[in-house]
């Protein structure tokens, strides 16, 4: 926290709309990171991030402790982040024809995609307290015990959570890798 985040904080939640510009540029690459880690690499994430800010900007009055404010704009952001999962349909993507004229460099960049988009495509599988522990745990590197104190929950409930996550996580890979083999030799 800088020495005048208190300032614009209130200046911001009594309708200054730079002060509350100031904490947007201050926050936008958390605040996007935080999304893009819960749904993946797409256009969506923009979205939510604007999402996420307006939620903040409403809130902002509930503001108390000043001195909590990064953790409360990243409880925000997730929270906004899995709201937005829990809604979104899966949707087919249509490799543009010119991507399938171009070099190896433009394939490996499309097979690197695509196994993003397989690894949040399982984890998309996933209880949503699954993915929270495995996000926060494996992605954003939380220890266990932060993750218990961020989200109220016992830390033997976390590393269960974290243990039978991956464990499903490693059995969808699995599957969805022996797929495309198992149709090829239909």
């Amino acid at each position: 926290m800088t020495d005048d985040e208190p300032q614009l904080i209130k200046a911001a939640a009594d309708g200054d709309m730079k002060a509350f510009r100031h904490l947007y540029d201050r926050y936008l690459d958390q605040v996007t990171r935080t999304v893009g880690r819960y749904l993946g690499p797409g256009p969506h994430v923009e979205d939510v991030v604007q999402e996420a800010f307006v939620q903040l900007y409403d809130s902002l009055e509930n503001v108390s402790d000043h001195s909590t404010f990064e953790g409360w704009v990243y409880r925000v952001a997730r929270n906004v982040a899995i709201s937005h999962q829990r809604k979104r349909k899966a949707a087919v993507e249509l490799v543009d024809l010119k991507t399938l004229q171009s070099p190896i460099r433009q394939w490996n960049k499309l097979a690197a995609r695509e196994k993003v988009r397989a690894l949040y495509a399982a984890l998309d599988c996933l209880s949503d307290e699954k993915r929270q522990a495995l996000i926060m745990y494996e992605i954003e590197g939380h220890t266990l015990q932060e993750i218990a104190d961020e989200t109220d929950t016992s830390i033997n409930t976390i590393a269960s959570r974290v243990r039978r996550g991956r464990k499903k996580l490693m059995k969808l890979i699995r599957r969805a890798a022996l797929a495309p083999a198992a149709e090829a030799g239909e």
